[in-house]
């Protein structure tokens, strides 16, 4: 607090805002707090008086313009974990691993209590399959890791996707493969992801772009692991989860518990009849079935018959299309060229896009957090147009690849440095790749 008086009085900031923000961040409901916030104050005032016995200043700096909202200053890792536990996360189970680990320590001291539990296991494969038995037994449950550990859950995640069982897994993305770059960022595990384990399988996916993102996207999480009854993948990066800044303060009492749809009724239940979802009966109560990792019939019985697994297959992705929503950013749609960033890309594509957009660039802009499924109204628009284009950060073009198979003409800028892309390199691909674009429909 002396360094925050000096520096206050170096740039004449007005007393009364320091003092409101010591009244703010001490005052607690606490018996000690008054005598807190004063000794506190004393101290700006001893920082205050020291420079101006200096009679030195960096004179008067202007103010910035204070936000209508209040704020809150967070970390992408603290944001997932808010967010998780605002959706009513009862049970973590996490191994240390970078850049994942903050959201372990986060939980391990905050998830407690109200039968709640967070803990540390000896590795990922403990980690997935602890999360699997709480998931199992009616309980919100999620791990946090980063691509080695997301290869080790591989086995897991095939379990919960056939058994039909809801958990969380966070993916913080780092250079790759094998141990890769444990220090730099990179979006490469998108492939690893959305189809993590052998046989036919493909997870839903939310990719969080900004730090804010990333609260809302473990809202989001932990709500459709629960609705769809089945894994869900939270993507990350390093350079997000470690970014610190200010964001609007979440309303936390409009966030509301995401509920699994729960069986209730007699012995004898058919868990897996139907086509798309049916309710999950809880441990202990009617409705016993077999939670299998062979395929299964109905009740959950192994079967091997061609019948079953068609009809088991079909249900296990039409239950993904329950979590379709149109939630999803553009500008400027009528263009035939359009830029769809993922991930922590969206900030410099966002910018260089603005750019482009004041320079009178015929492009439109697109953006999700929803990679699977993708916003059903925004695919029919992308596939309209003559070119989009995909910034991302891996070698493979991961995403762009992904959406021409769903009939897009997609592209992608990549890069796999382990940094993220600069606006101005951006600027220029975009306008490198709309002039080549519009030349050739020009030339047709």
């Amino acid at each position: 607090m002396v360094i925050m008086g000096s520096l206050a009085h170096l740039i004449n900031m007005p007393q009364e805002h320091l003092i409101g923000f010591v009244e703010e961040r001490f005052n607690r409901g606490r018996s000690e707090d008054a005598e807190i916030i004063k000794s506190n104050i004393e101290a700006l005032n001893l920082g205050r008086s020291h420079i101006a016995e200096s009679g030195f200043s960096l004179g008067e700096l202007a103010p910035p313009e204070m936000p209508e909202e209040k704020q809150i200053m967070i970390k992408g890792n603290e944001a997932v974990s808010v967010g998780a536990m605002a959706a009513g996360l009862d049970f973590y189970a996490g191994y240390p691993i970078s850049p994942a680990t903050p959201i372990l320590l986060y939980m391990e001291r905050n998830l407690v209590g109200k039968d709640r539990v967070a803990y540390q296991v000896s590795s990922e494969i403990e980690a997935i399959t602890a999360i699997l038995g709480a998931g199992y037994a009616g309980k919100r449950s999620m791990t946090a890791t980063s691509g080695p550990g997301v290869s080790l859950m591989s086995e897991g995640l095939g379990l919960a996707w056939i058994a039909e069982i809801p958990l969380v897994v966070v993916n913080v993305q780092r250079g790759g493969p094998a141990t890769g770059l444990p220090t730099k960022t990179e979006q490469s595990d998108l492939f690893g992801c959305m189809f993590p384990a052998h046989g036919d399988v493909k997870l839903p996916i939310i990719a969080a772009g900004t730090v804010e993102e990333c609260f809302y996207g473990a809202v989001k999480a932990v709500e459709w692991a629960e609705k769809y009854q089945g894994p869900v993948i939270l993507m990350t990066e390093m350079a997000l989860a470690e970014r610190i800044q200010n964001i609007a303060k979440p309303d936390l009492s409009k966030i509301k518990e995401a509920k699994r749809v729960e069986y209730t009724g007699s012995n004898g239940y058919l868990r897996y009849a139907g086509d798309e979802l049916s309710p999950m009966p809880i441990p202990g109560n009617p409705g016993a079935y077999v939670a299998n990792g062979s395929e299964h019939d109905h009740m959950g019985d192994t079967t091997h018959l061609g019948e079953h697994h068609v009809q088991m297959t079909e249900r296990r992705f039409g239950k993904v299309k329950l979590l379709e929503e149109n939630d999803y950013e553009s500008d400027q749609t009528d263009n035939s060229i359009a830029v769809l960033p993922w991930g922590g890309s969206k900030g410099p594509a966002q910018e260089a896009y603005n750019a482009l957009k004041a320079a009178g660039l015929p492009v439109s802009w697109y953006y999700t957090m929803f990679l699977n499924p993708l916003p059903p109204k925004m695919l029919e628009e992308l596939k309209s147009k003559d070119l989009v284009i995909v910034p991302e950060l891996n070698y493979q073009g991961q995403f762009s690849s992904i959406l021409r198979s769903m009939g897009v003409k997609a592209e992608s800028i990549t890069q796999y440095t382990g940094l993220p892309f600069k606006a101005r390199t951006l600027v220029e691909k975009f306008t490198e790749m709309t002039n080549a674009t519009l030349k050739e429909t020009v030339r047709v």
